[in-house]
């Protein structure tokens, strides 16, 4: 018998950028549930029209799509939850799932609005034995996994330090995205940089508003410290031309540049301009493999519905991600200042 799969938020991530015909299929939650053969048996959206959009091209009867999540998890008691819904309703959503016995939960970034709402769901998934996935896909990617294998075989010598951008055109947020930059698109950069070197410790931050119409910072800067003393600069701003998402990532023996669409590697070779000094020269890499983030992710989750197991990217990781942007929040409000992690209950 097929479990019954809930996609709760119809929108872009949903399903429409599926449309995009300069994205690599599959880029959605639909598009990834239906490569890994789970498909989605009941939707929720509180956009009727998107709704009705979504249940034709998926296939699923109007009987199995409803405006009401509430409605929908108590009366179909789905296995496996999808969550795709504005970030401040993440977490009633998947405490609600979890209690209604849902297996599996794959809820799009942030985890939650906030360390107190995080820690709840967390805490319902835990009591309730369902397995949290939190849709930072580049932990999927077999691009940022070959940095990975880079870094940890040494191939550019000690890490020194590490720069990360995200920059986007975006020019306003939603109030229902819940956040900013750096809370809505710096969540994915602040989980990659966590994935690759270990726990960020210390943050110093500052926050720019462009226009007293933003609703939230519109620009971000912040210096961290991982637990392994590597020094993070990390940029999350909008009102650009253009969008880009960079890892920068400086050692002793080379460095690596990588990003959408695109990863260099640079090696010291002996200087065209400075007699007894090494340039750095690049070159573009090539790993074997697809961007099939989403695929998977689904067949992570389509496993956790047979056994439980360790998840490639699980709520504490996402709760890990939230407590840094947090923490820089906190530091900018406070004009800069040194903020610990873990968070203390004075910072929360």
């Amino acid at each position: 018998m097929k479990p019954v799969v809930a996609l709760i938020g119809c929108g872009r991530i949903g399903f429409l950028l599926e449309n995009d015909p300069l994205r690599y299929k599959p880029c959605t939650h639909y598009g990834g549930t239906k490569a890994a053969a789970l498909p989605i048996t009941h939707a929720c959206d509180i956009n009727e029209k998107r709704l009705h959009a979504f249940s034709k091209i998926a296939g699923i009867p109007q009987s199995h799509c409803y405006t009401d999540y509430r409605m929908l998890i108590e009366q179909e008691n789905p296995q496996c939850v999808i969550i795709a819904s504005w970030t401040h309703t993440h977490a009633p959503i998947g405490i609600a799932a979890a209690q209604h016995g849902a297996k599996v939960i794959v809820c799009e970034k942030p985890i939650a609005g906030d360390l107190t709402q995080a820690k709840a769901f967390i805490d319902a998934c835990n009591a309730y034995n369902t397995t949290l996935i939190i849709n930072h896909e580049r932990r999927y990617d077999y691009r940022y996994n070959y940095v990975k294998k880079l870094i940890d075989n040494n191939e550019i010598g000690h890490i020194s330090s590490v720069h990360g951008f995200v920059l986007t055109p975006s020019k306003a947020h939603q109030p229902g995205s819940g956040g900013g930059p750096l809370l809505h698109d710096g969540t994915h950069l602040i989980d990659i940089v966590q994935y690759l070197f270990g726990s960020i410790a210390q943050v110093q931050g500052c926050t720019t508003k462009y226009s007293q119409d933003s609703l939230y910072e519109d620009y971000a800067i912040a210096h961290c410290i991982t637990t392994s003393g590597i020094h993070v600069t990390l940029e999350a701003g909008g009102y650009r031309d253009y969008f880009m998402f960079e890892l920068q990532i400086s050692g002793t023996k080379g460095r690596i540049v990588i990003g959408n669409g695109y990863l260099y590697l640079y090696k010291p070779k002996k200087s065209r301009f400075y007699k007894g000094f090494n340039d750095l020269i690049g070159f573009e890499v090539t790993p074997k493999g697809k961007p099939n983030y989403f695929v998977k992710l689904y067949r992570e989750a389509k496993q956790c519905l047979h056994k439980p197991q360790k998840v490639t990217s699980g709520g504490y990781d996402g709760y890990k991600t939230l407590e840094v942007i947090h923490a820089i929040y906190v530091s900018a409000n406070r004009n800069g200042e040194k903020i610990l992690l873990p968070l203390t209950t004075e910072h929360q």
